[in-house]
């Protein structure tokens, strides 16, 4: 793996049957399913397949079994076969070349007489398995205890990779394909095709998954962590051009659904669509312009979104539900109040895992600058909403709701609220206020809201920006920008929910500095640690800030997960799977006035990886880009969406 996983290390695949690619497919022996499981302590007779990288390999295929047993045979153009009389189950082999940035090798295993391949896929499922950065050390002292240890794992493995893998395999008709043991013809189809066209890059201590063709990315993974990967095999630059407002969510199981608004003529219409490779999206919205879009999903696989639209002078709160049984979408509900004499916008959205929803926006009252916060409350069993429901005080000014729930339905609201109604002209100070919310009760019964950027006689600027998370545990993060002092810079304050206990005393998490801090995000595991990113200004340029909190201990000193030395970074997004390795997005700004989509990877064993380019966007309209967004399941898998488009709400504001 030395020279295989060394700095901008490229496979450019071509197809098989090209250079020096055979002209027979391999031999079929038998099938090794992705569920099989074999003794260790059973003979094998024969594995046969190809190694290939797009072309045959030309090169020496090695095998090498649990007893430690070892045999080769030469190749010239990917074809093998072994014959095993005597050796154990099950079996590592190992293909070797060479090319012009020296020796090269990828892995593959077995576990039963039948087909094996040896590809770069093959190579990543040997390596998510055995949980190691290079399987060099399973190969070199090969024992009976590792090899069972990786037997037992690779049928999960395989199972989870071909989830991860699903909507860039099913483009090319191989969707569920197994890439150890099902056999391809070198015809430029199928599994073929596909390392034909993908171009698999290992930089540094991450892999990256592109299109050759387009230089779109795929996939991005840490090495170490191989199914924590990002998937955007059904967005590209073609999606983001059109799009704004973008959202995405995934399930469970691995499925992810987008949500954007996009110009279709003269109206802003706002579409969906299952990331699966197979949808071109569905137009959700009615006749106004619709814009700001949030999406969820439940445990079942049920989905939802709302969103903000604008017709007769006004713009409403409306939703509409997808059930996973019946495969269609509902009908568009009207959530804030048809008689509202003001506009209602930028709604936000939570569900439990049954699908139960909650929805919280602001909604003015024709009073000047005058906003209250507003809620509604889906029952997955009635199939039916609540009436539109005040959630804050009706009296003091209250903007930028956003809600989160757990699994169990616990979570909480937060909103940022002026000492003064708004009647006339906005007013100082801004409190963040939170209170906790419920689907187990009914809208209008849950506990008090109180104050949680307390602790300076609310005399600090608060500049809002706020973000909020909750864990299996309903423990929540609550992070927003304030102004500690009217002399001093914007900071990133935190507010730690911890449940049966309340709220902790706000702090700041960021590092001290002359300059201020904006965009802040946060994410939060299972455990209760959290994951803290924003944009952090200095004298010249803008870095991506970054702090850990760890439960029962506390925060973290800050640093960043990137240097502004590659470039401003603006509009973080950051979402963390149940043991908290995270995954953070955002935008860079180079001195060329290009802009980048970028990466990086989070594990609590290692810290930040080395930043990656996701897509290269193009150059000006710096300020004008749809925030890009990350959403993760408790297992890793991981999506992302972004958007080229500036939002059409700006105009209704």
């Amino acid at each position: 793996m030395r020279c295989f996983v060394s700095l901008l290390v490229l496979l450019t695949l071509s197809a098989c049957g090209g250079g020096g690619g055979g002209t027979g497919s391999a031999s079929i022996i038998g099938s090794v399913g992705a569920a099989s499981t074999v003794s260790a302590a059973s003979t094998m007779s024969t594995v046969s397949g190809v190694a290939a990288i797009g072309a045959g390999i030309s090169g020496r295929i090695f095998l090498v079994d649990s007893s430690g047993q070892t045999r080769y045979v030469d190749t010239t153009d990917g074809h093998f076969s072994f014959k095993l009389t005597g050796m154990q189950s099950p079996v590592l082999l190992k293909a070797q070349w060479t090319n012009a940035s020296g020796s090269q090798h990828l892995y593959s295993f077995a576990s039963a007489d039948g087909v094996v391949n040896i590809t770069p896929l093959t190579h990543l499922a040997v390596l998510a398995a055995s949980g190691a950065t290079s399987p060099d050390s399973l190969y070199s002292a090969p024992s009976a205890s590792s090899f069972a240890v990786l037997q037992g794992a690779m049928p999960v493995t395989i199972s989870r990779l071909q989830s991860l893998l699903q909507p860039l395999m099913a483009r090319y008709g191989v969707a569920n394909t197994n890439p150890i043991s099902s056999s391809f013809l070198p015809d430029s189809t199928g599994m073929d095709a596909l390392l034909d066209q993908v171009l698999f890059s290992y930089v540094g201590n991450s892999v990256l998954l592109s299109d050759k063709a387009t230089g779109a990315t795929l996939l991005s993974a840490p090495l170490s962590n191989l199914l924590a990967a990002v998937s955007a095999a059904t967005w590209g630059i073609a999606d983001a051009v059109r799009a704004a407002d973008v959202g995405v969510a995934i399930n469970a199981q691995g499925q992810g659904l987008a949500v954007w608004s996009e110009m279709a003529a003269t109206q802003q219409v706002l579409k969906a669509r299952w990331m699966n490779g197979l949808d071109l999206g569905l137009v959700l919205s009615g006749t106004g312009d619709a814009a700001e879009p949030r999406v969820a999903m439940d445990a079942a696989g049920d989905a939802l979104v709302v969103w903000a639209e604008y017709s007769a002078k006004r713009s409403a709160i409306w939703a509409r539900r997808y059930s996973a049984s019946a495969l269609q979408w509902g009908a568009p509900r009207l959530l804030s109040s048809s008689s509202a004499v003001a506009s209602a916008h930028l709604p936000d959205l939570a569900l439990d895992a049954a699908g139960n929803a909650l929805v919280a926006w602001y909604q003015g009252d024709g009073r000047g600058y005058h906003s209250d916060g507003w809620a509604a409350q889906y029952a997955v069993d009635q199939d039916s909403w609540s009436a539109p429901t005040l959630v804050t005080d009706g009296f003091n000014n209250a903007t930028g709701l956003r809600v989160v729930l757990n699994a169990a339905g616990q979570g909480l609201m937060a909103w940022q609220q002026e000492r003064g109604d708004g009647g006339a002209t906005e007013s100082q100070p801004v409190d963040v206020w939170a209170r906790p919310a419920s689907t187990a009760v009914a809208l209008g019964t849950w506990g008090k809201g109180s104050i949680v950027s307390g602790g300076l006689d609310h005399t600090a600027y608060v500049y809002g920006q706020l973000a909020l998370a909750v864990n299996v545990a309903g423990d929540a993060a609550l992070l927003w920008s304030q102004r500690l002092l009217p002399s001093l810079p914007m900071k990133v304050q935190a507010a730690l929910f911890k449940a049966g206990s309340g709220w902790q005393a706000a702090t700041s998490v960021t590092l001290d500095s002359t300059e201020d801090c904006h965009e802040p995000a946060v994410a939060l595991d299972d455990a209760g640690n959290a994951i803290a990113v924003w944009q952090q200004q200095t004298d010249y340029g803008a870095y991506g800030g970054s702090n850990r909190y760890t439960a029962g201990v506390g925060w973290g000193t800050a640093g960043h997960f990137v240097d502004s030395k590659l470039g401003d970074a603006f509009m973080p997004s950051v979402a963390t799977d149940a043991l908290g390795n995270a995954t953070v997005v955002w935008y860079r700004w180079s001195p060329t006035n290009a802009i980048d989509l970028m990466i990086s990877h989070y594990q609590p064993s290692s810290g930040w990886a080395d930043a990656q380019v996701f897509a290269a966007m193009g150059s000006k309209a710096a300020m004008t880009q749809s925030q890009p967004r990350v959403a993760a399941n408790a297992v890793g898998q991981t999506l992302l969406l972004w958007g080229m488009q500036p939002s059409a709400v700006a105009s209704w504001l």
